[in-house]
């Protein structure tokens, strides 16, 4: 038999004993949570199973989907869930799988109107599941967050934020199997009153569950960030698909995380895919150039030009500048852009690169690849006054002029000359 839902790495079973530690709404992962659907057919209005003699407040009867009841000290309020019998489930009830059983109980939770979360688990000697206990997410030990200011042994609240309530409450359902060798199982114990409100209709498109991605949703953002369209942006542009932001149930800073853990799952291990290809362009495209190097494993430079940029050069590369942005990107890699300027005075691109520091071996080497991909010097270069450009120009570009851009001589200037002089005109 599978796992069915093994998120906890519990082997022994902890039976009415939540209340010994301070649970953590963190230490679960976003699948270890179920959250019902917009699902409201049998929906049955509380007013039609009021208790007599029960004085609700108006909060109370926001829940419109349970009854409220007293617990049996007569001390607390309890809510309790109207749902059709049919979706009800009863102790003792077998079912032919584990998996079976849980969607039963999902089916509940979704005409109920609350959250649930997998919890303890116990295994037989084959390490198959024996026991499962499935909680409301709001069960557990609530945390002492008390903080004294003025105690200068008072380290402050070191647990972020959360808006997610809990109230200590063991609303559950736990399910058993029958016998090792079978996958039958069958409820033996099930509590059904809360002692918090139910989700209401409005709350119901907040919740985690209707806020969780499709499929579709997820390629969507792919297929934008692909398209340099931002994660807002996918988002505004995926409610106007949709009708209205009312019909769209993820919120924008759930397309942003998605984007976020997408670069995260590539890492550090994101060159290989752009050498992987930028090599299936060369093979494919004609005329097109392309070299990288590795310097213990891991990618150190590269340069490229397409069969455009070499037209250009051809016909207007006599004169070329290039420049190096400072570590302008994540990855802190230089980009390197070689321009010239053709016959409509416009700048064109005649070639790229990156590389990983502006050392002179670094400059070299990418003066070298541009060399071999145009198969001239130019006659005359442009730069700014880097040292390590310098003697690469001169030791690669041996045929060619190397002078300095004007624009960054001016720059220059205003740093090295006085006012006085620079607004004289004669000067």
């Amino acid at each position: 038999m599978s796992d069915c839902f093994d998120y906890s790495s519990d082997d022994t079973e902890h039976d009415d004993q939540y209340g010994d530690e301070a649970f953590d709404n963190n230490q679960y992962d976003e699948d270890d949570f179920y959250h019902s659907d917009d699902q409201y057919s049998g929906r049955i209005q509380l007013s039609d199973y009021a208790s007599e003699g029960t004085n609700r407040t108006d909060s109370e009867e926001e829940s419109f989907n349970s009854n409220v009841v007293d617990s049996p000290g007569g001390k607390t309020k309890l809510w309790k869930p109207i749902v059709p019998k049919e979706f009800m489930p009863d102790v003792d009830a077998t079912y032919q799988s584990l998996e079976e059983a849980v969607e039963m109980y999902k089916l509940y939770v979704d005409k109920a109107g609350f959250g649930v979360r997998l919890n303890t688990v116990t295994r037989f000697g084959d390490k198959t599941i024996k026991k499962r206990y499935v909680v409301c997410n709001k069960m557990g030990k609530i945390t002492n967050r008390s903080t004294d200011t003025l105690d200068p042994e008072e380290t402050g609240r070191n647990k972020r934020n959360s808006n997610f309530r809990i109230t200590d409450w063991k609303a559950l359902i736990k399910f058993e199997r029958l016998h090792m060798r079978t996958n039958g199982c069958k409820i033996y114990e099930f509590e059904e009153n809360h002692n918090h409100p139910l989700e209401t209709k409005e709350e119901r498109q907040y919740s985690k569950h209707a806020r969780r991605l499709s499929y579709k949703d997820k390629e969507f953002i792919v297929r934008s960030s692909t398209s340099n369209i931002g994660a807002t942006k996918a988002h505004k542009l995926q409610a106007s698909l949709q009708g209205g932001y009312e019909n769209l149930g993820p919120e924008a800073i759930d397309y942003k995380n998605f984007r976020r853990k997408m670069g995260n799952i590539i890492g550090d291990k994101d060159a290989q895919p752009v050498v992987d290809k930028m090599n299936m362009r060369k093979d494919e495209l004609p005329n097109y150039t392309f070299e990288y190097k590795c310097v213990d494993s891991v990618l150190n430079a590269m340069f490229w030009a397409d069969e455009t940029d070499k037209l250009y050069y051809k016909e207007f590369g006599d004169v070329i500048s290039f420049d190096a942005t400072f570590r302008t990107n994540k990855y802190g890699m230089i980009f390197v852009l070689f321009t010239a300027i053709d016959n409509h005075k416009r700048s064109i691109n005649i070639g790229a690169g990156l590389l990983s520091n502006e050392s002179i071996e670094s400059y070299r080497w990418l003066l070298e690849a541009f060399l071999k991909a145009h198969g001239k010097h130019p006659q005359l270069v442009l730069t700014d006054q880097d040292p390590s450009i310098l003697h690469a120009v001169d030791a690669i570009f041996r045929s060619s002029n190397h002078r300095l851009c004007m624009w960054h001589i001016m720059k220059k200037l205003q740093a090295k000359v006085s006012s006085d002089f620079l607004k004289n005109t004669d000067f």
